[in-house]
């Protein structure tokens, strides 16, 4: 849909749930994939055996390396618990850290910045522009 767009917002950084982390142990992580891919393999110590290999053109993930298998961007965030697609991969010693930023698909209104928005005085006809691009707020009896 044309007004589905990603748009920036500012001030949401500024809410706890907006950026996460998730860390999962090497066990964890093969159990976890094991549940839909059977034939996993993974080699820890290969640092391309858990990358990733693809962003989408609103730098979100679109696609993730593990082992043997790549792997949607949402499949993981599905997989990992993750709250977004918008996340980096840091590898410690027997784990695995998912940084994440925001909480959502990243397409039509963000709660935590139409809030944002709301507290610093922007009406809520402006927060609807602000969020779907284009389109225009009538009087449902003027239809």
């Amino acid at each position: 849909m044309p007004y589905l767009q990603v748009v920036e917002t500012a001030g949401e950084d500024g809410y706890t749930q907006y950026n996460s982390e998730v860390e999962v142990t090497n066990e964890e992580i093969l159990e976890k994939l094991k549940e839909k891919y059977t034939d996993i393999q993974i080699d820890f110590n290969n640092n391309e055996d858990i990358n990733i290999l693809e962003y989408t053109s609103s730098g979100r993930v679109k696609t993730v390396k593990f082992g043997n298998h790549e792997i949607s961007g949402t499949e993981t965030r599905s997989i990992f618990g993750l709250r977004s697609t918008n996340f980096e991969i840091s590898k410690e010693e027997g784990k695995i850290k998912f940084t994440v930023i925001g909480y959502g698909h990243g397409v039509g209104m963000s709660q935590t910045g139409a809030d944002s928005m709301a507290k610093s005085g922007s009406t809520a006809e402006e927060i609807i522009n602000h969020f779907y691009v284009g389109v225009e707020i009538k009087d449902v009896n003027s239809l």
